[in-house]
């Protein structure tokens, strides 16, 4: 069996971004999504103005350097069997494993808060955890194109088909941004 990471792959594993707290409980955005690691920020502050000080502080970057409340790294890594027929060497059982970390920001101090800015942190982070899942329901639902492009090609084409799949996936990765305006469209405004 022959495999490789994909260079997106690693350098999600080399970037990822600090955190104080990882958990493999799913916020309700991530139902029925299995596999997907979660990772915590602390905010904080007494009014909602405090926590939203809070957050633009602690701020996660993106890979174009943005800063972002919410962030999902995903990566696929490629495996495969070889066999020979007489048309030279062919592709068998192509599979793909997908890796996903959620990066959220976790409210400290919710409880210090006005029930009006409490109502609104819990309808910000909704919509961050939201849109979040957006882009593991993409990493998820393409996690399979490899296996259907792979199967039967010649091996010479493997690294060929394996780059455009994480090609097409980082595309409706973008278009999914650019359309919600990386969550804004979705109401997940300071």
């Amino acid at each position: 069996m022959r495999s490789f990471l994909t260079p997106f792959a690693l350098a999600i594993l080399l970037t990822s971004p600090p955190a104080v707290a990882q958990s493999r409980t799913a916020p309700p955005a991530f139902a029925a999504m299995p596999g997907i690691a979660f990772r915590y920020y602390d905010v904080s502050g007494r009014t909602g103005q405090e926590v939203a000080a809070s957050l633009r502080r602690n701020a996660l970057r993106r890979p174009d350097g943005q800063s972002a409340s919410g962030l999902t790294r995903w990566g696929y890594s490629f495996r495969w069997g070889e066999y020979s027929d007489r048309h030279g060497c062919r592709i068998r059982d192509p599979r793909n494993d997908v890796s996903i970390t959620v990066t959220l920001p976790r409210l400290a101090s919710a409880d210090r808060l006005a029930p009006r800015d409490r109502a609104w942190w819990d309808d910000y982070r909704r919509t961050i955890e939201r849109h979040e899942a957006g882009h593991a329901r993409i990493a998820l639902s393409h996690a399979g194109d490899f296996a259907r492009a792979a199967e039967g090609a010649r091996c010479g084409e493997i690294k060929t088909i394996a780059a455009r799949v994480m090609e097409r996936a980082g595309r409706l990765q973008a278009d999914y941004d650019r359309v919600t305006r990386h969550g804004q469209a979705q109401e997940a405004v300071d």
